[in-house]
C-alpha cells in the first residue's frame, strides 16, 4: 500500500514497496486531491501487476512504470542502447 507525505515545499512524495524494495518519488504536485488519486491508481496498478493482468517490461524502471499506470517503460541505464557511451570512471575507482 502506497503512502503520501507532504514536503516542506508543499509538494507530495509517494512511498511504496514492490518486490521487496522500497521506492520514494516526488509526485510534483501540491494538490492533495491529485496526490491521493495518484496514490490510489498506484495501488491499483500494483494489484494488476501482482495478479498478472499487467506484465512488467524487461529492463523497465519499475517506479516510472508503476506510477504511469503501466504505460511508460523507460529502460534503466543497464538496458539502454548497447552502443551508448558508458559512464566515465574516475582514476580513483576500483577496476572490475
Amino acid at each position: 500500500m502506497a503512502s503520501l507525505e507532504p514536503t516542506a515545499s508543499g509538494n507530495y512524495h509517494i512511498y511504496f514497496r514492490f518486490q521487496g524494495r522500497r521506492y520514494k518519488r516526488s509526485l510534483k504536485t501540491k494538490c492533495e486531491a491529485e496526490a491521493n488519486a495518484r496514490c490510489s491508481r498506484l495501488d491499483e496498478t500494483i494489484r494488476l501487476v501482482e495478479s498478472g493482468r499487467i506484465e512488467l517490461p524487461d529492463g523497465a524502471d519499475l517506479a516510472t512504470f508503476l506510477l504511469s499506470d503501466g504505460k511508460l517503460a523507460i529502460k534503466t541505464l543497464d538496458e539502454k542502447e548497447p552502443n551508448s557511451t558508458p559512464p566515465v570512471r574516475s582514476k580513483n575507482s576500483a577496476e572490475p
